[in-house]
């Protein structure tokens, strides 16, 4: 219960920082990375830490790709890492899931607000007819340039991590 506390102050300090300033701090992913191992090892020793261990390898696999493509900051990846930390590998995952959902629903209702949905949509669905006809991928048809909407990902992070205390996946 007490690391599941410390969490929740986490991320909310993070959805603050990344709301306020468009970054997470690496103190706030180091102060978590040190309460999370150092409780999962005070209670449960060697296997804690492993635990611990394995969760923080899967939440930061889980957005590396993201994070290559350019769509994501490191600061969400190591944020992602950090829950693992705290709660493990399968609630990281059950994050994650949840974090899109919440994620993709955010990035609709900014398109919608800047007028820009319908665009989008159009561009992607050019992108996938062309690409799927060999004039090149996907990748390479759509610019990234056009998708020019950037939000601080923490709150959809947040979302996730209260969307799987309380729903799971």
């Amino acid at each position: 219960m007490y690391l599941d506390g410390c969490l929740l102050v986490l991320i909310a300090i993070a959805v603050y920082t990344d709301l306020r300033y468009r970054r997470i701090s690496n103190l706030i992913i180091g102060g978590g990375l040190l309460i999370a191992f150092s409780g999962h090892y005070y209670t449960q020793g060697i296997t804690g830490l492993a635990f611990g261990l394995k969760g923080l390898g899967v939440g930061l696999a889980l957005l590396l790709v993201p994070f290559l493509l350019g769509g994501m900051g490191a600061g969400d990846v190591k944020l992602l890492g950090v829950i693992g930390a705290f709660k493990g590998s399968s609630f990281s995952v059950s994050v994650f899931l949840w974090m899109a959902l919440w994620g993709g629903a955010m990035a609709i209702v900014l398109l919608l607000i800047k007028g820009q949905l319908v665009a989008t949509i159009q561009r992607l669905g050019r992108g996938l007819l062309l690409a799927g006809m060999g004039a090149g991928s996907f990748g390479d048809v759509v610019s990234r340039k056009e998708f020019s909407i950037y939000y601080p990902y923490a709150l959809a992070i947040a979302l996730g991590v209260l969307t799987s205390y309380f729903k799971g996946w």
